[in-house]
């Protein structure tokens, strides 16, 4: 059968049915696969590109800090170096008069003599000591006077008839004499006194030595017996004293309406915190409540009898053989014979302050404060006592403050109100004084000293209790001047610690200047000898130190670990990343089929085939395959041969 010739019009149907195939116009919509490559590495080229400014605005500034400071700082934390400058003198007559012919004794002489003997003593009493307990002289003694500079401790030699005349010497703290004496000795000076009688003793220079040496040791303790008690408040330079009087029940008649709070904290306060302005700041306030109900209900019990007063039988004996004391005891007894009171027992000490039934307010917000709370029964709980053997009316709540009962007269009515004058205070405040004492760490005068003589013999002994001297100040420098050291090197210690234990701490320029200052404090104050200075760069020291460790900066990223970032950037990342990996793995497929196909028609060729290539049937939904329409060779054309009738060639239609 002989080859036809193609018809045009055939021929050109078939060019329409190959140009409108779906294949090519899926091509013409979708771009190529070089343009989807592009875009999908688009995104992620954008993130790596976001990374530097991601990094720089996430990442925690960590600024190095004094590392070998801090440590060699909190190895030599136990040695203070201050020393405190003791004036030393004495009158002219002090010392004994040279026997005749013999030029009288130079009085700064003598007294340097002593000073250099009570010195070396005192070295050689730490000498003696074992090497892990040999502690070291505080202090250095001087017999000439500084006009720019008084130290504030002063030794004086007093030439005293009117004291014992006996040995051992008897050292006491001097209190106020002005107005008295032609040239009062200061308030505070540890005076020797002497006697006439013992100016000729021919061992009064060993008396004066051991004199010397057990008073000045007795204020100047070694390093480890400076610890703050734990029931005293820490030390803090603001402070606030807060005295309240409460009423249990006003509304049941015989309450307090008012009373002398200025005149008795005059007295009584404002001498013991002056002496301190340099240790501490204090703020006082006082508060009045008509209604402070108790949390308990205290013991009705028989007045107990007191001690030395004898039975009442003992008395009416005594008193009916005219005996007037045992008259005046007798009629007391009576009087109290029958009569009951109102226990407080040591338990309910524990729970007497109401706290939420209690309004005690305080203006302070962040100084810590003491509170002094005089309690007045009310009229059905009258009197009341603490039934704590040996106890006064009146008991101290560790770091918080101290409670005092105050039983109005039962005298009077029930109906009657009461306005306390500073005279009815003295009681109660002379016992806030003493914890006041023991709150503050305050020191008292060792039990060896002597009591002050009065200025004068027309004057008895003062009832309240004298005002710090500057020994006991200068002890509590020391104490605090310990305190602030031991806490500012803790607290540095400790920051570095958690800084390097919790990587993702933020240690910013405003905390290492902090801590730097801490450093370069502490490293001053082991270098100063004086005990105030010392105290304010421990004092500035500790403050600095505390502010870094709580700085709001350090804390920002403390409880956001890796755990919490994870959680934070997998919903963000996630939908995004999931698309773009899919997108690329079809990609890599649809690139991995066209170079098996081209290499396959490479194959092909070389071999010397001549059959049309048709490429493999694409997936679904995949437009990077691609399909080849058939090849015409011109000698085909001429002879009018077409793709249906060529015995030589086999094609497939790919629309089918």
């Amino acid at each position: 059968m002989g080859h036809g010739k193609i018809r045009p019009d055939s021929t050109s149907q078939l060019h329409e049915q190959l140009k409108s195939a779906p294949i090519d116009i899926t091509k013409r919509l979708n771009p190529s696969s070089s343009q989807r490559l592009v875009i999908l590495l688009s995104f992620p080229l954008l993130i790596l590109l976001a990374v530097p400014f991601w990094w720089y605005t996430t990442s925690i500034e960590r600024l190095p800090l004094p590392t070998d400071r801090i440590a060699l700082l909190d190895t030599a934390r136990s040695s203070l170096g201050q020393k405190s400058t003791i004036l030393f003198t004495a009158d002219d007559d002090a010392f004994p008069k040279p026997p005749p012919g013999k030029a009288a004794w130079d009085k700064i002489q003598a007294i340097e003599t002593i000073a250099e003997e009570v010195t070396k003593g005192v070295d050689g009493i730490y000498n003696q000591q074992r090497p892990d307990v040999r502690g070291k002289r505080s202090w250095d003694l001087v017999w000439t006077k500084n006009k720019r500079k008084v130290p504030p401790l002063r030794v004086h030699f007093r030439r005293w008839d009117d004291g014992n005349p006996s040995f051992p010497l008897e050292p006491y703290i001097q209190a106020s004499e002005a107005g008295f004496t032609a040239d009062p000795i200061p308030l505070g000076t540890l005076v020797v006194p002497v006697h006439r009688d013992q100016l000729n003793d021919r061992f009064l220079r060993n008396h004066y030595k051991i004199a010397l040496v057990k008073s000045i040791m007795a204020f100047f303790e070694s390093p480890e017996k400076l610890e703050i008690p734990l029931h005293s408040l820490a030390y803090k330079p603001n402070i606030t004293l807060s005295f309240v009087l409460l009423n249990e029940d006003a509304s049941s008649g015989g309450y307090v309406r008012s009373w002398d709070i200025e005149g008795a904290v005059r007295d009584h306060i404002i001498p013991h915190l002056t002496p301190l302005k340099q240790v501490f700041n204090f703020t006082i306030e006082s508060q009045l409540l008509y209604h402070a109900p108790l949390s308990f209900e205290p013991q009705h019990r028989p007045t107990e009898q007191e001690p030395g007063e004898g039975d009442l039988p003992a008395a009416l004996n005594a008193a009916a053989d005219g005996d007037e004391a045992a008259v005046e005891v007798a009629k007391q007894l009576l009087q109290t014979q029958g009569e009951s009171l109102w226990a407080v027992e040591e338990e309910d000490m524990k729970i007497f302050v109401n706290s939420e039934r209690w309004s005690l307010d305080s203006k302070s917000t962040n100084n810590p404060v003491l509170k002094f709370l005089l309690f007045v029964p009310s009229s059905k709980h009258r009197p009341m006592r603490i039934a704590v053997p040996d106890a006064a009316q009146s008991f101290m709540i560790p770091q918080f403050g101290a409670v005092a009962l105050l039983n109005p007269p039962s005298t009077a009515s029930s109906e009657a109100t009461f306005h306390l004058p500073k005279e009815a205070l003295e009681g109660s405040f002379h016992l806030f004084t003493q914890h006041l004492y023991s709150l503050l760490a305050l020191p008292s005068i060792p039990d060896s000293f002597h009591p002050s003589p009065p200025p004068s013999p027309l004057h008895p002994p003062s009832d309240l209790v004298p005002s710090l001297s500057p020994w006991q100040v200068d002890k509590i420098l020391r104490m605090r001047t310990k305190e602030n050291s031991e806490e500012a090197r803790k607290t540095l210690a400790g920051i570095v610690r958690l800084v390097g234990k919790i990587k993702e701490m933020k240690l910013g320029a405003g905390v290492r200047d902090k801590v730097l200052g801490a450093v370069e404090k502490l490293e001053t104050m082991d270098k100063t000898s004086d005990p105030l200075a010392a105290f304010i760069l421990s004092r500035d020291a500790v403050g600095l130190a505390n502010e870094a460790f709580f700085d709001p900066s350090m804390m920002g990223l403390l409880y956001f670990p890796d755990e919490h970032k994870f959680a934070v950037y997998t919903p963000l990342f996630a939908p995004i990343s999931v698309p773009i990996i899919v997108g690329l793995l079809k990609e890599l497929i649809a690139w991995r089929k066209r170079r098996k196909a081209k290499s396959k028609l490479l194959s092909e060729k070389a071999g010397g085939q001549k059959h049309i290539v048709v490429a493999e049937t694409p997936l679904e939904n995949d437009t990077t395959a691609e399909v080849k329409a058939p090849e015409f060779n011109k000698a085909d054309l001429r002879s009018g041969t077409t793709p249906m009738n060529l015995r030589s060639r086999k094609w497939t239609d790919p629309l089918n």
